[in-house]
């Protein structure tokens, strides 16, 4: 391959790693759409570094495989971004309340047409977290396993929300505000701050209201519905919704 085009593969590499999802109508990406060696480069090097590239119908994204990539967000990393993850207790919360916001967005087409137009709210996401808790709860109550199983502390993620948080509480202006600590719904907002970040999702915090993005659907469709642990999961949150 000439040098031009190892140039080209090395740009392209880590022009995606500096900004995670691409437009495939940016000039930068022509290559490595029209010119195999190119884009073979690509893939490889992004393989050596534990990464993948999923190739939607509008964008280009770069993802971590898996654990033992080396950029791979441990929860010291995590921790030093997101001051509300006190321990790792908080983390685990956070991941929880993660899944369970896309479970509820990852539904039928109808359901994804109503949240990418009208958004969840904080109070109702608050809600399902909430009755998915106590539903884990008394099922782990019932199923002596149920924790075990899942590699989940449901008994600490439970008390953690329902014990230490409040549901909300007023700023000094006497509104309900995401940046009072110690709140229900603070902790979703500092949980979903990673797709904010990543460009995942629009966090319109005046309306108290949540809106994917057509690039965290992409990621659903074309990386996590691979992944035989995302779908046990999402039973796992669905049943929990259902039987609430």
């Amino acid at each position: 391959m000439s040098r031009d085009k190892i140039k080209s593969a090395t740009k392209i590499f880590f022009y995606l790693l500096n900004k995670s999802i691409v437009s495939k109508s940016e000039s930068i990406i022509r290559n490595y759409i029209e010119d195999n060696e190119v884009r073979d480069t690509v893939e490889i090097m992004a393989e050596e570094a534990g990464l993948s590239i999923i190739s939607s119908h509008e964008n280009l994204h770069l993802i971590v495989k898996g654990e033992n990539s080396q950029f791979a967000t441990s929860y010291t990393h995590m921790k030093s971004k997101y001051t509300d993850l006190k321990n790792k207790k908080y983390f685990h919360l956070a991941n929880i309340i993660i899944s369970i916001f896309i479970s509820e967005i990852d539904k039928e087409d109808i359901g994804r047409i109503r949240w990418e137009e009208q958004g969840i709210t904080y109070y109702k996401l608050s809600d399902i977290v909430s009755n998915t808790l106590k539903r884990w709860k008394e099922k782990n109550n019932s199923e002596n396993d149920f924790s075990e199983e899942w590699s989940l502390d449901v008994d600490e993620l439970y008390n953690l929300w329902h014990v230490e948080f409040v549901d909300m509480k007023e700023n000094e202006k006497g509104e309900i505000s995401l940046r009072v600590h110690d709140t229900k719904m603070s902790f979703i907002h500092q949980a979903l701050k990673p797709l904010k970040d990543q460009g995942l999702i629009i966090d319109l915090e005046n309306e108290h209201r949540i809106i994917p993005k057509i690039e965290l659907y992409e990621r659903i469709d074309y990386n996590y519905h691979n992944r035989p642990r995302y779908q046990e999961i999402m039973k796992l949150v669905n049943e929990s919704d259902s039987n609430a």
